[in-house]
């Protein structure tokens, strides 16, 4: 039998299809109810971006892709410029692939400070109710996100 060539899949090409197949294994459920049978394609720059929060028209900007993300469930990209966002928590689950810049995210107990930075293709699943935090430490960070229900936050309580 003749030597396999060396595969030009490396590991981190792997994590990245891993991560990207679980993010879409969470749009199959959505696309899966009876109210959502369309395809729905949309290039990344058509994506229609609006401020999060229409008093904070330079704040983060979301573009809802599928769904309504007041009722839940959802899919949508975030963009958000560098900087922190306090401790909080979310009453549904969701899934989160960073698609542009280094975001971190850590759980309630764990700091910033030791959170690594994760990169484009980079994946966290996040159960609903559970305190973490989140900090795009790049320019400009962008993320794909499927929610489980509706799309909400809350600050979690300042600890002493």
């Amino acid at each position: 039998m003749a030597p396999r060539a060396p595969s030009l899949w490396t590991k981190a090409h792997r994590v990245m299809l891993a991560s990207a197949a679980s993010a879409i294994a969470g749009c199959a459920a959505i696309s899966a109810t009876p109210t959502n049978r369309h395809s729905v394609v949309v290039a990344f720059e058509d994506a229609p971006f609006v401020p999060d929060d229409p008093r904070s028209p330079n704040g983060p900007q979301v573009a809802v892709l599928h769904g309504d993300p007041s009722t839940g469930p959802s899919a949508m990209l975030i963009r958000i410029a560098r900087g922190s966002i306090p401790m909080h928590t979310h009453s549904s689950d969701y899934h989160l692939l960073v698609v542009r810049g280094a975001v971190k995210h850590w759980d309630e107990g764990d700091t910033e400070a030791a959170a690594r930075p994760l990169g484009p293709g980079s994946y966290w699943f996040q159960p609903a109710d559970q305190v973490h935090g989140d900090a795009c430490v790049a320019d400009e960070c962008v993320a794909y996100l499927v929610w489980s229900g509706k799309r909400d936050g809350k600050l979690a309580p300042t600890r002493p």
